[in-house]
């Protein structure tokens, strides 16, 4: 699902998110969905995000969890504070959304294009 300018890839925990978790007395707990069926993006954002839902940027960048919820204080963030996490050669690199890529972070986005066009051609 895309929400913004992001994608949330687990439609299971959208439908969480959204709806709420029904518990075994038949009571719902969670949910941001209003009476009139609307919502707020950053609310769902924020409560994907609490349920440690991957997100994605256009780019197809993971978003880092605690990016729009703040799990110290147990709510949703006033504003977001979207990091990119990367993995490269088993080091986590994070970067603050809208900053300069590192090298390093540039360097292994080619390889992995590079990867993906030898993939397609084998196929």
């Amino acid at each position: 699902m895309n929400v913004k300018k992001y994608t949330l890839k687990n439609s299971e925990k959208v439908d969480r998110a959204l709806n709420g978790t029904l518990l075994g007395n038949g009571s719902k707990i969670g949910g941001i969905v209003k009476e009139d069926g609307s919502y707020d993006d950053d609310a769902l954002l924020a409560e994907y995000d609490k349920l440690g839902g991957l997100i994605t940027n256009n780019d197809g960048d993971i978003v880092k969890t605690g990016s729009f919820y703040d799990f110290k204080n147990k709510k949703a963030k006033t504003k977001a504070e979207v990091m990119l996490t990367f993995k490269i050669n088993g080091r986590v690199v994070d970067v603050p959304e809208g900053k300069e890529m590192p090298k390093i972070v540039e360097a292994s986005r080619i390889v992995e294009q590079d990867k993906k066009k030898k993939k397609n051609i084998e196929e």
